[in-house]
């Protein structure tokens, strides 16, 4: 008789995993935690099982299945669990088409399924960062609800892996400062908080390689360019947490633009912080 310990390092069998997939949408939030807890522990038996069973019902989207912040959730397991020699750029391909084609058929913000699909598309991030961000890039472009989303899954690629990130900043923001000036006001702390990622992802980067700095003149234009509108703008806004969140991306911004900038804008930028932090007295 097999012990409880080789029971649980067995290959899972692909009907069982397909139950427990099914779970995730039970109407017992017991079973769906009970599920979770299961796939979580198998994914890294068998991974491209897992992967297999989440993308089979995942088809639907969230109008057929009822659990879809479940299902990638486990999809992101899965992907972390994946070996070098397991990855497939076609395969891992599909599986970001599938986070972002749900992203994109909803208005919807920062829910918890959006949550979960965002954590699947950073695992990939972390296997094949240039698959993952050209699948946001094609989402970047014009007018779409889900703009937001696709920059806040860059932020949390940034914070995730700052040294697969940094390299790849230029391009990321090549395609943002176009649109930047067009971001409605509700959105802005969204794309403030993601410059300040994607600045500390800078500062990581450069702590790690001092001899290897990335901010050409390219990416300083870039950056000066967002820095202007940040302090300008956004940080005069009526709306206390757009100041707040520029004020921030603007801190973490101050060390990686020009010097002449920065002595340009000192006599805005010193007042705005002060008047940000000032007590306010009844």
């Amino acid at each position: 008789m097999a012990s409880s310990s080789s029971l649980g390092s067995s290959i899972p069998a692909p009907e069982a995993v397909q139950v427990l997939v099914s779970s995730l949408a039970d109407e017992s939030p017991m079973v769906r935690e009970a599920s979770m807890a299961s796939l979580k522990e198998l994914s890294p038996l068998n991974p491209l099982l897992v992967l297999d069973c989440c993308s089979a019902v995942s088809r639907g989207g969230r109008r057929r299945f009822g659990n879809m912040a479940g299902v990638f959730q486990v999809m992101a397991f899965g992907v972390r669990a994946l070996d070098k020699k397991d990855i497939d750029a076609s395969y891992t391909g599909k599986l970001a088409k599938i986070a972002t084609a749900e992203i994109i058929s909803s208005k919807e913000l920062n829910v918890d399924w959006q949550r979960a699909a965002a954590s699947l598309l950073v695992a990939i991030g972390l296997h094949l960062p240039d698959l993952m961000m050209e699948e946001l890039f094609l989402h970047l472009s014009g007018p779409s609800s889900s703009l937001p989303a696709m920059i806040q899954i860059l932020a949390d690629f940034a914070s995730a892996d700052a040294l697969q990130f940094t390299p790849r900043l230029k391009g990321v923001l090549s395609r943002v400062l176009p649109i930047l000036g067009n971001v409605r006001d509700v959105h802005r702390p969204i794309f403030a908080n993601a410059f300040k990622c994607w600045c500390q992802a800078v500062w990581q980067y450069n702590i790690d390689f001092p001899s290897n700095s990335l901010i050409d003149g390219a990416v300083m234009s870039f950056l000066n360019s967002a820095f202007e509108l940040l302090l300008r703008v956004w940080a005069a806004s009526r709306d206390l947490k757009v100041r707040v969140s520029s004020v921030e991306a603007l801190g973490q911004m101050v060390g990686l633009i020009s010097r002449t900038q920065l002595k340009t804008a000192l006599p805005r930028l010193i007042p705005t912080i002060l008047e940000l932090n000032r007590p306010s007295f009844a």
